[in-house]
């Protein structure tokens, strides 16, 4: 076993690019070394996850922890990236899957998150046998067979009995993840773009379901675990005290090319509804608002991923690639902005170095200084 780990440090540090140092691993090129990292570095770079900062996010996809190549392993995503949502794949882990991801948790500091769209009670976590032998269990139709398994009630009025299932539900979510050793939950909460349910369409629905998720995971929790939300969180009009709930709003800004757009989706509106500042400004400052928010761009089409997304414009009139331009923003209204992201993150691993764009948005946000340890 010990002679097994020695040689999986050695091989991530000949194949995968360090940043050493309090800030030296935001350097935007990659280097190679003949020895494995110290332990030193490890603990400066765990520091450097704890400190405030703007974020650098992905969701990965793909994952096998396997291969002679990095690219679908965790440990070859850049050591500075903080936090990682998983899009598929986060079930019934390999053995090659879990010592990739305790290895990344446990000595790089990052954090992971499974993901998935959440629609109705039982998405995702329903057990296979129940939608397999709904028929032989005497129900009419698969639905009412994994209805009958959250114990949604056929009368949706009985509101005790719809709280009771959505809370079950969002339990049993709380349960697989920790089941999994994953740091939190991501929510990819898209109603409006063909992802109805019976959650997802109704506000205090939603509230109830994330109230339950936060006694796990989020800021009200005291676990120290993530509980994030992705797609459209500025929707959720009608609860706004859902926003302290969470520790990150991510936007898919997908194509935004320019400032503006982005000063929008965060502040005041009109691209693809409401600002996170207007949804939920009620209930907390303009300032943890825009510290909270994660602008993504879409690399899920490979020539994007590997020209940094697309064409972008900045207030100033300068040209350049999305996700530069994300690094690059700053938000009108003057404070820190959460940080930035990648969709298909895993998709730009074949770049001269590896993940070029995700690094070199990594350094415009944290810029190299003087470091702790240099190899």
């Amino acid at each position: 076993m010990r002679k097994n780990y020695l040689l999986y440090l050695l091989l991530l540090a000949l194949s995968s690019p360090l940043w050493v140092g309090c800030n030296d691993w935001t350097e935007p090129e990659a280097k190679d070394y003949f020895q494995t990292p110290s332990e030193e570095y490890y603990a400066a770079l765990r520091a450097y996850k704890k400190s405030e900062h703007s974020v650098t996010f992905g969701w990965f996809g793909n994952w096998t922890g396997e291969g002679a190549s990095l690219v679908n392993s965790l440990a070859g995503i850049p050591d500075s990236v903080d936090i990682v949502s998983i899009w598929g794949n986060w079930s019934n882990l390999t053995e090659a899957q879990k010592k990739d991801l305790q290895f990344c948790q446990q000595v790089k500091g990052t954090r992971f998150n499974i993901c998935f769209i959440i629609t109705s009670v039982g998405t995702q976590i329903t057990p296979q046998h129940i939608y397999d032998n709904w028929e032989e269990m005497g129900f009419s139709s698969q639905q009412a067979a994994v209805n009958d398994f959250w114990g949604w009630p056929s009368d949706e009025s009985d509101e005790k009995a719809v709280e009771a299932s959505i809370r079950k539900y969002a339990s049993a979510i709380a349960d697989t993840i920790n089941k999994y050793g994953y740091d939190g939950f991501d929510i990819d909460y898209e109603p409006n773009f063909g992802n109805s349910g019976n959650i997802v369409d109704d506000d205090d629905r939603m509230f109830i379901f994330v109230d339950e998720l936060g006694k796990y995971f989020g800021p009200k929790s005291g676990t120290g675990k993530l509980l994030v939300i992705d797609g459209e969180p500025q929707s959720i009009t009608g609860r706004p005290e859902i926003g302290l709930y969470f520790d990150y709003f991510i936007i898919q800004a997908y194509k935004p090319g320019n400032d503006a757009n982005l000063d929008k989706r965060l502040i005041s509106g009109g691209v693809a509804g409401p600002g996170l500042v207007q949804t939920y400004g009620d209930v907390m400052t303009e300032e943890q608002i825009t510290n909270m928010t994660i602008m993504t761009e879409n690399f899920e089409a490979v020539d994007a991923a590997m020209d940094g997304g697309y064409s972008y414009t900045d207030r100033y009139g300068n040209s350049m690639k999305s996700l530069e331009g994300m690094a690059r923003w700053q938000p009108s209204n003057g404070f820190r902005k959460g940080g930035v992201g990648t969709y298909h993150m895993e998709a730009e691993y074949p770049t001269n170095p590896e993940y070029k764009n995700l690094r070199k948005a990594i350094q415009i946000m944290n810029p190299s200084s003087n470091s702790l340890i240099k190899y």
